[in-house]
């Protein structure tokens, strides 16, 4: 039997996005101000030459080339989104590669770029595995950085669990990103805390939207996938309230 289309487009924000549903362009908290923040930690200046990994609707890639006069290359999974990234850099007469790839493998050689970011997404994915490519393909001296939630110390293995099987998101603790950081071969590792951020980036969602299109968007998930799809997204978003969620920006060197 084939599997559902639901089963294959599990009902998650990046889903949303590309729907047109939700219209945003940076897909995380802080917005550009914090791909700013995250870029003055990295040292991005004229000239470099950046990775952003997950790089989405290509806001943040546009943003480093123009503010930071940075050669950014941008990899994505998802064609939808590479398609709007592309177009978006094409408007702006931005000279930005976009690629479809896999953080796992990045189909970069060694040492190919200045600097690696990624945003909001590496609790996502086998979070060794990314980091090691993301260090392989940095020049030594180069930095590695991202920006991504956080575990209080305190939280419960239960909700975690939950985040886990609702999200597919397994983030660290504060120190844990450090450490793992570290453990990926990475040194003067540097991690801020940012999580007022998240609070705020929720809210300014829902404002956003206001009422009638959150009412919209119940309505289009339940058509796309049903009412357990919709508790889903319900589920996600009480997950990510949770003050034991904190968010951190986190930065390394390649020695």
């Amino acid at each position: 039997m084939s599997p559902s289309p639901a089963s294959l487009d599990p009902p998650s924000l990046e889903a949303l996005v590309e729907s047109g549903m939700i219209e945003l362009e940076s897909l995380h908290p802080g917005g550009l101000l914090l791909t700013a923040e995250l870029a003055d930690l990295c040292a991005i200046s004229t000239g470099l030459k950046v990775l952003d990994v997950a790089c989405g609707t290509g806001e943040s890639a546009c943003y480093l080339a123009e503010k930071f006069g940075a050669r950014v290359c941008g990899l994505d999974r998802s064609e939808a989104l590479l398609a709007r990234a592309s177009d978006k850099a094409g408007s702006r007469s931005l000279d930005i590669q976009f690629c479809r790839g896999d953080a796992a493998t990045l189909p970069f050689p060694d040492g190919e770029f200045d600097v690696v970011v990624c945003e909001c997404t590496l609790c996502l994915l086998d979070k060794m595995s990314a980091l090691s490519e993301m260090v392989r393909v940095v020049r030594r001296g180069g930095r590695v950085g991202i920006h991504d939630l956080y575990w209080d110390q305190a939280a419960a293995g239960a909700l975690r669990d939950r985040l886990t099987a609702n999200e597919g998101e397994e983030p660290e603790t504060f120190e844990g990103w450090k450490r793992l950081f570290e453990r990926g071969g990475l040194v003067a590792v540097a991690a801020v805390d940012r999580s007022e951020l998240k609070t705020r980036w929720m809210r300014d969602v829902r404002g956003q939207l206001g009422l009638a299109g959150q009412l919209r968007l119940g309505v289009y998930a339940t058509r796309r996938w049903g009412f357990g799809g919709l508790w889903r997204i319900l589920r996600s978003e009480h997950l990510f309230s949770n003050r034991r969620l904190g968010y951190a920006l986190v930065v390394g060197t390649r020695p």
